[in-house]
């Protein structure tokens, strides 16, 4: 007999977490991981189950909750990495509260969101490197679809808060596939209504983060091209183009002899792109990266 585990359920997880914050106040590791129970709670009022969209002020408290809780998980852990992941985590609630007004009021909204953001308070160098080079890789005016936490962060981060290529939308694709209210803001705001990535690829270049495994499938299918660390469909031109030579990664060596704590995600994302774009190696190859991304 095979027995199915079921996953814990989310009010138990928190109710359990408080309870460790309550008996120990300082107890970090606990701080972050309710921190991280209330961000996956936030996705909740994206669900949009009832007819009209939620209330704004539930997502706005619960990501209170989220930086209350990062914020004591950085203060009773410094020089950590649960301090160095709590700060990575209070940046990316800036970028989920930016998500709920992008969606409430558009792009505008979300920037003045992402302006509110101290300025001490940034990403690691080797995520802002990433997110850079994701935004350079995307041909002018494209759309940009991330795979996951990190590359969305980290684009959003550097798109919004340092206000780099601003010409480019950046989404992370399974929120465009689930989430209707942001999807149909999105769609408005590129003037459109066809939601395929086909429609979308007839006016402007569409890409994909090489944090996906492989080029997202999409219906109707597309013909994805490799570019250096995306894929790229739609309307691109040769001086949309930027050379594999030209991308940097000093952070990410910096990030490896430093044995930083957010360097194996950011190195699996680039491990996939110089598999898929061998011209990336040389580049690599300049900060004696050739190795540790799998490059001959």
């Amino acid at each position: 007999m095979v027995l199915l585990l079921q996953s814990p359920d989310p009010d138990t997880v928190r109710a359990g977490l408080w309870a460790r914050v309550a008996a120990d106040s300082t107890d970090a590791p606990a701080w972050l991981e309710l921190g991280r129970a209330y961000l996956q709670r936030s996705a909740e009022y994206h669900a949009h189950k009832q007819p009209a969209p939620v209330d704004t002020v539930f997502a706005h408290a619960t990501l209170d909750t989220a930086q209350m809780a990062f914020d004591r998980a950085a203060r009773w852990s410094p020089g950590t990495r649960t301090a160095d992941s709590a700060r990575v985590f209070r940046v990316y609630t800036f970028g989920e509260r930016a998500y709920v007004d992008w969606e409430a009021s558009g792009t505008a909204a979300a920037t003045l969101t992402w302006h509110t953001l101290p300025e001490a308070l940034r990403l690691p160098p080797v995520l802002e490197e990433l997110g850079e080079n994701l935004l350079r890789a995307c041909p002018h005016q494209g759309v940009l679809f991330t795979a996951g936490e990190l590359d969305t962060q980290a684009a959003w981060y550097l798109r919004f808060a340092r206000g780099l290529r601003p010409d480019l939308v950046v989404i992370p694709m399974d929120r465009w596939r689930t989430d209707s209210v942001l999807r149909n803001r999105v769609l408005r705001e590129l003037k459109t209504r066809d939601r395929s990535v086909r429609a979308l690829a007839q006016t402007r270049a569409v890409c994909a983060s090489m944090g996906f495994e492989r080029p997202p499938e999409v219906r109707p299918a597309v013909k994805w091209n490799k570019r250096p660390l995306v894929w790229v469909t739609g309307k691109e031109s040769k001086a949309d183009r930027v050379p594999a030579r030209d991308f940097v990664f000093a952070a990410l060596r910096l990030a490896i002899d430093e044995h930083e704590t957010w360097t194996q995600p950011a190195l699996a994302l680039y491990r996939r792109a110089a598999d898929n774009v061998g011209a990336l190696c040389k580049a690599f190859d300049t900060f004696e990266l050739g190795s540790e991304v799998g490059c001959r």
